[in-house]
């Protein structure tokens, strides 16, 4: 709704300004018609069913969509009034607008156009809990003593969640180191894994990296090599734009890292995500170009521009997969069995079903601000942030930040929604993965020091 309302204000913004159709089509209509009570009525209406779907949710007050559709809802039950009450005096009232248009129209057209760009940059006015203290509540239990959770994935024997602690990427932050960290599901207790470095075997032979470099890890994906072996594929931010690919063993009853090889991320790349194919290759998102403003990121979201694509890494090199261009790919899931690819793209708020046998996009779902897709048997879990870039505030201060999220299960094949979770003012905000296991999900999050755990439905 939040772009329906940009585009509606901008839309007045510009129509209010053309006099001669304004005034030699309505307004001649108004002054001639005998037929304004209709229009009253029609008007009351309308009012009112702005008024009920404004109105709709316990905290309504604190959307900003909302907030304006209960606000035209008055204004319109106000105007019908006025219309079947006094329709004379409307008609001398339009008069005096003709008379003095531009003084009244211009200052209306630029309040129009604050309007548009401001809600599509705001969404959510209410007001932040502090949640700077790691405590549970009656909605969300944490798991604390982790930095930015950003991706999950659960180890081949179930016991635990390798977990992708980010840095940072830009344009939001100063890109600095992260790491790893093994969650044990039983006793809650963070593990920091062991990484030995061994022969490159699964990257480009000229990608070198040593024992004290550390990792700015992003996305991360685990599969079972054809092989047996199980290799994990990391994007890295730090030192370097890379993609890291490990050998995840069980030793002594632990689970450990060996690094198997890196490549390399050109300079016209800039990746998010990593999907692995069980013969070591990979599909990875470009978002955008590497170096991007926040200002031109803010121009991104609002136009919904393509900015980035899909690529597959083989052992000769990046190709970019045609017809995948989206406004800000995100976060990406594969299923090699039938050869589709769930996409989010975060800029454009839709997760899409991608076919890799055609290069073609099959179905896609609006989700808000969509991040990392989780395949769990027949279904597609995906994090939603309900919220717009100017409702952050100080969060970036912030050890973890209480803004509106929703957790989404769609059907694998259809993307009907078959459940939702919506949480708003509670201790767990910013998520990026919902990974489901038992009767729970996990929640991951790019800006937190914990880990949500919800109960499934």
């Amino acid at each position: 709704m939040n772009y329906f309302y940009s585009f509606f204000f901008l839309f007045l913004s510009i129509f209010i300004l053309i006099k001669p159709f304004v005034n030699g089509v309505i307004v001649k209509w108004i002054l001639e018609s005998n037929h304004l009570k209709k229009v009253g009525l029609a008007t009351l209406i309308l009012g009112v069913i702005c008024i009920y779907f404004g109105t709709q949710s316990e905290f309504w007050f604190e959307r900003l969509w909302m907030v304006i559709t209960f606000s035209l809802g008055i204004l319109l039950v106000i105007r019908s009034l006025l219309i079947l009450l006094f329709p004379t005096a409307i008609k001398k009232f339009v008069t005096f607008i003709i008379n003095n248009y531009y003084k009244i129209s211009i200052p209306l057209s630029l309040a129009m156009l604050y309007l548009s760009f401001f809600v599509v940059i705001t969404d959510y006015i209410g007001p932040q809990k502090d949640i700077s203290s790691c405590q549970s509540d009656q909605y969300v239990d944490l798991i604390c003593g982790f930095k930015n959770p950003e991706d999950i994935v659960i180890t081949p024997d179930e016991e635990y969640m390798f977990i992708s602690e980010m840095g940072g990427v830009g344009p939001y932050v100063d890109i600095k180191p992260g790491y790893f960290a093994l969650l044990n599901i039983e006793n809650k207790s963070r593990i920091v894994p062991r990484i030995s470095i061994e022969e490159n075997i699964w990257g480009d032979p000229k990608c070198e990296r040593g024992i004290k470099d550390e990792y700015g890890p992003h996305g991360i994906d685990l599969v079972q090599r054809n092989d047996g072996r199980f290799q994990l594929g990391v994007i890295s931010h730090y030192p370097k734009e890379s993609v890291e690919m490990f050998e995840l063993k069980k030793i002594d009853g632990s689970w450990e890292l060996f690094w198997r090889g890196c490549i390399d991320v050109p300079k016209n790349l800039y990746f998010n995500d990593i999907s692995m194919k069980n013969n070591g290759n990979f599909y990875a998102t470009h978002m955008y170009k590497r170096g991007i403003t926040m200002n031109e990121w803010l121009i991104n979201s609002i136009l919904k521009k393509d900015s980035g694509y899909l690529v597959e890494w083989d052992k000769f090199g990046f190709n970019v997969i045609s017809g995948s261009e989206g406004s800000g790919p995100n976060g990406i899931a594969l299923d090699e069995k039938n050869n589709l690819i769930y996409i989010s793209y975060n800029q454009s708020d839709k997760l899409t079903v991608f076919d890799l046998s055609t290069n073609s996009k099959i179905s896609s779902s609006f989700v808000e601000s969509p991040d990392n897709p989780y395949i769990k048997g027949d279904s597609v879990w995906m994090t939603s942030l309900d919220m717009q870039p100017n409702d952050a505030g100080d969060c970036a201060e912030r050890v973890a930040c209480s803004l509106p999220f929703s957790i989404y299960e769609f059907d694998k094949r259809t993307l009907n929604t078959l459940d939702k979770y919506t949480f708003s003012k509670t201790v767990f905000g910013l998520p990026t993965v919902a990974v489901p296991f038992n009767d729970k999900i996990y929640l991951g999050s790019f800006h937190s020091d914990r880990i949500g755990v919800i109960k499934k439905n």
